[in-house]
């Protein structure tokens, strides 16, 4: 079996490209080897159950021992329907560093059909282990299209008629002979699909999984606009966060340039990771895996200032030392490792703060407001007349003129850049003029106009009105957009990241301390948070309890006011929420139900069972065809032989019809001599007595077998109506010339 099981294994690593490293298929295809090694039949299924466990621990990662089958069965099932999902929007060969759902499946159906296929070896079933090889590795060869699609269907008839000749006996049976043509055919079949152009399956047409993955989208909090927010009903589980400590934020991007009325992300600049040297100590991050359950984008987000990436070895668009994307959007399952910064500064620290500003600020324009024009740092003296003055020379920037003497007049004479911040976010948040509006009314220039006549919007609103004031104080800030909150779940040990959670917040640098995250968005409706003043800068609590809880400590230490927001924020309150409780943490990701691959596989199951149920009828309708007596004799004992190979009694094929009829009465406990003597007349008497015979061993094979099966419990007559052997066991021709005492073989 090891040339066939090889060739199941190269038929679904062809899939990967570059393939995952190998140590994990060659420990699958020795577990599917081990399993039928022991002599006795239950000794054999129970090495198969542990093989089992002891793939699913490699392949997935879970534990499926009794104790933690259900977290285990529900990890697998995930994995399970995002990479049967992926199969149909991603190109194949895939990348197994990126799809690490598709690279599971693929071990997973490598190690399913190695282990069928040695089992039924070890029943010595070659037709059922040749189909086994056929399906396991012509279904990933019907996959790639033309690539070695000849050499592929070569090896799976190669393996299968290896498997045939090894297993069979030196007889050459009856069924031989087709199923050789039947793995031939569909040998050929696999390789003209494989090497046709557009392939003879095309399977990805068929959207047996609505060729959706049921992914969701929070581009509009990454490109700003003004129009609403719809929020769906139920929130979509994104990402799974497993972290030491709750991941107050997640950030995806930052934007740098104001562009027209709105924020936008820029190109990459060097300030963007303008960072204290503590910040690359590992001793001061935090270590965040993070995976993808249903979020349609291409940033990867870590928080509170990601650092650095690290994605397996997978490509990935590193802008800056904080950010990271790919060229396309992150596949569901797709993991990541994100180390993040907490800068840990106290009000006191970040008021002590100068504002001393390294070159690099102003050259990559993060004093700039737009149109081209600079502010001057704050601390410069006369810095209001200078603002005065590029407010007058610039007509392009005079509808922005209330925004800048609003920023002058409520934080224009604090003594520390800090001061002046913590005086916008008060005002922004505490000061009860601002509401938070999903469907806000719009004016035109949206943020001026949001300020000083609406003072109702939601994160984009007061984000990016924050920012631009904070510039025309010269002040270094910048928009921040990507999640913040989460709820843990107890059963994933995890972090829960839902689409409502998608926010955008402010960034201010500090010297000593780097980027500093503030939040300026007062508390949604419905929400139980209450919002802080500046300067109550406190930590989020770490640890993975099973109902998370954030002790309120004066003396802790964190990164801006917004931890103490989101300390005293309902846990299960999304950031966007309308009112009312949001859904629990467990609540599963993904737009379509994950249900669908295991109908699917039950639906295979319940064909495969039909199918043998219907080929078993197709046989007793063939051998009750004719009316030759000596014909229906034979026939009927066939019957009645399968009959008792399918309950697992071994008949002997030398037995005589006697002898047949004494196995009955012994294992079954009926009897059955009216049968022998119609059939015995049947075979041997002459014409007019061998047709009266005929008739009455038919009529009494019916009523024998009814009485064997009202013998049979509920489970043997399931056990007989699906099992395989009777199949397996090829008849033997009839010899005319057999005596009584020979029988009818």
């Amino acid at each position: 079996m090891v040339p066939a099981l090889l060739v199941i294994a190269w038929a679904w690593l062809r899939l990967e490209q570059p393939i995952a490293p190998l140590w994990r298929p060659i420990v699958l295809l020795v577990l599917a080897l081990g399993a039928p090694v022991p002599q006795r039949r239950r000794l054999r299924l129970l090495v198969a159950v542990v093989a089992t466990l002891l793939a699913a621990r490699i392949v997935f990662g879970v534990d499926l021992l009794p104790w933690h089958a259900a977290n285990g069965f529900s990890t697998v099932g995930t994995r399970f329907g995002n990479g049967f999902s992926d199969f149909y929007s991603t190109h194949l060969p895939f990348d197994p560093r990126l799809h690490a759902a598709m690279g599971e499946l693929v071990l997973a159906a490598l190690f399913g059909f190695s282990l069928v296929a040695a089992l039924l070896a070890a029943e010595r079933k070659p037709i059922a282990a040749a189909a086994a090889v056929l399906v396991g590795a012509g279904w990933p060869g019907t996959l790639l299209g033309p690539s070695h699609g000849i050499a592929m269907g070569a090896a799976i008839l190669a393996a299968a008629l290896v498997v045939l000749a090894g297993l069979g006996s030196r007889r050459v049976p009856a069924l031989a002979l087709p199923a050789t043509a039947l793995v031939a055919a569909g040998a050929v079949a696999v390789g003209s699909a494989t090497a046709a152009r557009h392939g003879l399956v095309h399977w990805q047409s068929w959207s047996l999984a609505g060729a959706a993955t049921g992914s969701v989208r929070v581009g509009f909090v990454w490109d700003v606009q003004y129009r609403g927010l719809s929020w769906p009903a139920h929130p979509t589980v994104v990402l799974e966060v497993k972290s030491d400590q709750r991941p107050t934020y997640l950030r995806a991007a930052v934007l740098d340039d104001f562009v027209g009325d709105r924020w936008a992300i820029g190109l990459p600049r060097a300030s963007d990771f303008l960072e204290p040297p503590a910040a690359r100590r590992p001793g001061n991050q935090t270590r965040e895996l993070v995976t993808v359950e249903a979020l349609a984008d291409r940033h990867l987000v870590g928080g509170s200032i990601p650092i650095r990436f690290a994605a397996g070895g997978a490509p990935l668009t590193v802008a800056a030392g904080g950010i990271s994307s790919r060229d396309q959007n992150l596949p569901r399952g797709f993991r990541y490792t994100v180390w993040s910064y907490d800068p840990q500064a106290t009000a006191v620290e970040l008021r002590r703060s100068p504002p001393d500003y390294p070159p690099a600020l102003a050259r990559d324009d993060f004093f700039a407001v737009g149109r081209g024009v600079t502010m001057p740092p704050f601390g410069t003296p006369d810095r209001a007349g200078s603002v005065h003055g590029l407010l007058t020379v610039n007509p392009d920037l005079y509808q922005y003129r209330p925004l800048a003497l609003l920023a002058e007049q409520l934080a224009g004479r604090a003594r520390t850049p800090y001061d002046a911040v913590a005086r916008l976010e008060n005002w922004f948040v505490a000061s009860g003029r601002f509401r938070y509006s999903n469907h806000p009314a719009v004016i035109a220039p949206p943020l001026v106009s949001f300020v000083t006549h609406t003072r109702a919007g939601y994160c984009q609103y007061f984000a990016g009105a924050m920012t631009l004031m904070l510039r025309y104080l010269g002040i270094p800030s910048r928009v921040a957009v990507g999640f913040a909150g989460a709820a843990y779940s107890a059963s994933r040990h995890a972090w829960l990241v839902t689409d409502t959670d998608a926010h955008a917040w402010v960034e201010v640098w500090f010297k000593g301390y780097g980027w500093v995250p503030f939040d300026p968005t007062p508390p949604a409706p419905g929400s139980a948070r209450v919002p802080t003043l500046p300067g109550s800068i406190t930590p989020v609590g770490g640890g993975k309890p099973a109902t998370p809880t954030f002790p309120d400590s004066p003396g802790s230490r964190g990164a801006s006011a917004i931890a103490g927001k989101l300390r005293r924020q309902n846990g299960l309150g999304g950031r966007h929420a309308h009112g009312g409780s949001r859904a629990p943490a467990s609540t599963g990701g993904g737009g379509r139900s994950r249900a669908l691959p295991v109908l699917l596989l039950l639906l295979a199951f319940a064909a495969a069972g039909g199918g043998i149920v219907v080929t078993k009828a197709g046989i007793r309708l063939r051998r009750r065809v004719g009316r030759d007596p000596r014909r229906v004799a034979a026939a009927c004992r066939e019957e009645l032989e399968a009959f008792l190979l399918d309950q697992r009694i071994d008949v002997s094929r030398s037995a005589t019809l006697r002898e047949l009829g004494e196995l009955v009465q012994a294992t079954l406990g009926v009897g059955s001599a009216a049968f022998v003597d119609a059939a015995t007349a049947a075979r041997f008497a002459p014409d007019p007595e061998a047709a009266a015979g005929a008739a009455t061993a038919r009529r009494e094979l019916r009523a024998l077998l009814g009485d064997a099966r009202h013998s049979l419990t509920r489970g043997e007559r399931l056990r007989g109506l699906f099992s395989l052997r009777s199949l397996a066991r090829p008849a033997v021709a009839v010899d005319a010339s057999a005596s009584l005492e020979r029988g009818m073989a």
